[in-house]
């Protein structure tokens, strides 16, 4: 539905009120914005309604049935996977981490993304300026890559701020009002972190210098014991909803980290390289990761 259609069937809103209530559905994940401008639609994300419990002190409590969206095609190795994941937890099996997974993989020769998928991410990522030194472009985007990502980045371990609050912040200085400190002060590490590495280029790798630097400043007083900020994960996590353990023990964590660092080091295509950390990293959970919910 668009925006005109919503005002025509509620004439007693104004456009403004509508607007701002779209943005917060947007943030909760309960719409979905398609296209720009007049022509942007606004759809459901979900067929189930939302279950909202809103407590004394203004912070929300969602209790959101877990549903992929349907608009996304599914194959059916998915489906089957997804109808196991949505068992009660009782009902699945424990596992902890399989190391062979990255014992197993050899950079250049392994591949999770597959060729044609490779071709066509680098075409969709070809900027024209891959003649230029490290961080040249990065620079040349940084306003906008600041504002982006750290909105982005933010959105998906909780934080409110709408994209309109993020420019704010960053381009003004200008806290959003009725928002946690909490939630500025992420919005905050993730443009001090962006910079870094913008600005350090010739430094900057797949390396434990900057997987730790990056960690110390994206969690910068956002966690319980400020001491685990930029370090190794010193004691057990659970992931929340799963029956995965990750590992426990800093100097076994350490060494799989060095591995597959030195791993992802090695591989040559930038989108494999990606996505291979992106397997990696959230699978060893190194890292005390800090989400803006823990503190609601």
């Amino acid at each position: 539905m668009s925006l005109s259609k919503l005002l025509t069937l509620h004439p007693s809103i104004s456009r403004r009120t509508v607007q701002r209530s779209l943005s917060k559905l947007i943030c909760n994940d309960t719409i979905i914005a398609i296209g720009a401008g007049r022509s942007r639609k606004y759809i459901a994300a979900s067929s189930q309604q939302d279950s909202i419990t809103t407590t004394q002190d203004n912070n929300v409590d969602e209790t959101i049935a877990d549903k992929f969206p349907a608009y996304v095609p599914l194959s059916a190795d998915s489906k089957d996977i997804l109808n196991y994941i949505e068992q009660p937890l009782e009902a699945r099996t424990p596992v902890g981490y399989q190391r062979s997974l990255i014992d197993d993989y050899e950079p250049n020769v392994s591949f999770y993304l597959s060729e044609p998928i490779r071709r066509q991410l680098a075409r969709m990522g070809n900027t024209g300026k891959t003649s230029q030194p490290a961080g040249t472009y990065g620079r040349d985007i940084l306003s906008r890559l600041l504002i982006d990502l750290s909105w982005a980045s933010s959105h998906l371990e909780g934080n409110s701020y709408s994209r309109l609050d993020t420019i704010e912040l960053i381009e003004h200085g200008k806290a959003a009002a009725g928002k946690a400190n909490i939630e500025t002060q992420m919005i905050l590490n993730h443009k001090t972190a962006i910079e870094l590495l913008v600005d350090n280029p010739e430094s900057i790798g797949f390396n434990r210098y900057t997987i730790l630097n990056l960690h110390s400043i994206l969690s910068e007083n956002l966690l319980p014991n400020p001491f685990d900020e930029g370090r190794i994960r010193q004691h057990q996590v659970d992931i929340g909803k799963s029956v995965f353990r990750p590992l426990s023990g800093d100097v076994l964590i350490a060494k799989l980290l060095d591995l597959l660092l030195s791993k992802a080091d090695l591989i040559a295509d930038p989108f494999e390289q990606s996505f291979f950390m992106m397997v990696h990293i959230p699978y060893l959970q190194p890292l005390i990761k800090c989400r803006v919910q823990q503190y609601y």
